[in-house]
């Protein structure tokens, strides 16, 4: 498809764009950011929870190497 635009029409056109870009990269980023935070929050949950039932173990000293 072809438009013929005049050079006003293909600037408020680009800075739109442009901007429609920028708003969709910020909320890439923050779905990313929040993705990796709830990632990051179950490996520090799954990692306090081998914690926990490793120190009964290890007062014990039943842990055998």
């Amino acid at each position: 498809m072809l438009l013929e635009l005049s050079n006003d029409e293909s600037r408020v056109l680009k800075e739109t764009l442009d901007a429609a870009l920028g708003t969709l990269r910020e909320e890439r980023t923050r779905t990313e950011a929040r993705e990796l935070q709830d990632a990051l929050g179950r490996r520090y949950a799954l990692l306090q929870s081998l914690q926990r039932r490793l120190e009964p173990l290890v007062d014990s000293e039943e842990i055998y190497a």
